[in-house]
C-alpha cells in the first residue's frame, strides 16, 4: 500500500470539506423545496461528511507530529554527539594549552631571560591544572 504524504492528506481532509459545505449550500438554497426526511438526510450526510474530513485532518496533524518526533529524536541524537565531540574538543584544547605553554617554557630557559622563565613555569603550571 502506498502511504500518502501529509499534504496529501490535508488536500483528502480540504475535499470532504468542501463537500460537506456543497451539501449545506444546496440545503440552504433548496430548504422550502425539500421535504423533512431529504432535508434530515442530507443534514446527516453533511454532518458525515464534516466529521471525516476533521477525522482526516487529525490524522494528517498526527502524521506531522510523527515526522517531528522522528526529528527531535534525530536532534536529540546529534546534541548527544555534539557534546561529546565538545568533551572532546576540550581535552585536545587542554593538551594543546599544556603543550603549548611547556614550548613556551622551553624556549624562555634557551633565552636565559629569569622573568620570562618565571611567568612561563606560572602559565605552564596553570595549563596543567586547568
Amino acid at each position: 500500500m502506498i502511504s500518502p504524504d501529509t499534504q496529501q492528506v490535508f488536500t483528502l481532509s480540504d475535499f470532504f470539506h468542501v463537500m460537506g459545505n456543497a451539501v449545506r449550500d444546496y440545503i440552504d438554497k433548496n430548504k422550502n423545496s425539500l421535504g423533512d426526511d431529504e432535508r434530515n438526510y442530507l443534514f446527516d450526510f453533511q454532518i458525515n461528511l464534516l466529521q471525516q474530513a476533521a477525522d482526516i485532518n487529525m490524522l494528517g496533524t498526527a502524521m506531522v507530529f510523527d515526522n517531528v518526533s522522528q526529528t527531535i529524536s534525530q536532534l536529540s541524537d546529534i546534541s548527544i554527539s555534539l557534546k561529546k565531540a565538545e568533551k572532546k574538543a576540550q581535552s585536545v584544547q587542554k593538551v594543546i594549552n599544556i603543550a603549548t605553554s611547556v614550548v613556551e617554557l622551553g624556549t624562555s630557559i634557551l633565552s636565559r631571560n629569569p622573568k620570562e622563565i618565571v611567568a612561563k613555569t606560572v602559565a605552564a603550571f596553570n595549563a596543567l591544572k586547568g
